[in-house]
């Protein structure tokens, strides 16, 4: 069975060189368990979104060991690691990146199609998973940005990725739409999914397993909730 979880060491990340050189992770050492539903936690510019980036093979560490879904994948090629996003990685952004000229269903049609992983004929039910079915056919300028984001979600599931990332998945919603979106990935969780959710926002960490807390590019904390509360009863 495949390994869906993701194991860091000594993660570095540094932008530029010399005096303009920013050190963005500095020395990460993070285990998350495959079906964990974790929450980075921390300010803008901690560090947060770009370990959720590493974990995800968009960006690549400049040190360090990244093992996600039970492969190395420091080191590897932009082609090695578009590859492996495609294989095993789901993302929802904050901003909900649809393509507008497509209906809600072809956006998720599109990325079966591109990734060639996955089954088209499925999305009609992932449609409905995420509460869409009545929508499909509306364009994005058409929905609202709860609907807009579901979209995005079922786009992330359309390949059943091993691994989901959220980044700041919440943060253009309303407390009710916000609750909604959150609902849907603690659902994922409980079906064995990986959830990994990256966020400012603290209430957000009530519904994980873990709040690991980043701040100037290392780990400030990893506490474990003993209980996780139920997405409908989050506030912020």
């Amino acid at each position: 069975m495949t390994d869906k979880g993701v194991v860091l060491t000594g993660l570095t990340k540094v932008f530029g060189t010399g005096d303009a050189a920013v050190h963005a992770l500095k020395g990460v050492d993070l285990d998350i368990a495959s079906g964990e539903l974790v929450v980075i936690l921390g300010p803008s510019g901690s560090g947060k979104t770009t370990l959720c980036n590493i974990i995800g093979g968009i960006e690549s560490a400049t040190d360090g060991s990244v093992v996600v879904a039970g492969e190395e994948i420091s080191g590897k090629d932009p082609g090695d690691l578009s590859t492996f996003r495609r294989d095993h990685i789901g993302f929802v952004f904050q901003f909900f990146n649809l393509i507008p000229t497509l209906t809600a269903q072809e956006n998720v049609d599109v990325i079966v199609e591109l990734a060639d992983k996955g089954d088209k004929q499925k999305v009609p039910a992932l449609m409905g998973a995420v509460g869409l079915a009545d929508r499909s056919g509306n364009f994005p300028a058409q929905l609202s940005g709860g609907q807009q984001q579901r979209v995005a979600l079922a786009r992330a599931l359309a390949t059943d990725p091993d691994i989901l990332l959220a980044d700041e998945p919440t943060g253009a919603l309303d407390l009710a739409t916000g609750r909604q979106i959150l609902g849907l990935l603690q659902d994922l969780h409980r079906q064995g999914k990986t959830v990994i959710i990256v966020t400012h926002n603290a209430s957000v960490g009530q519904i994980a397993d873990r709040v690991v807390t980043v701040v100037d590019g290392q780990i400030r904390s990893d506490k474990r909730n003993s209980k996780p509360v139920d997405a409908a009863k989050v506030e912020w």
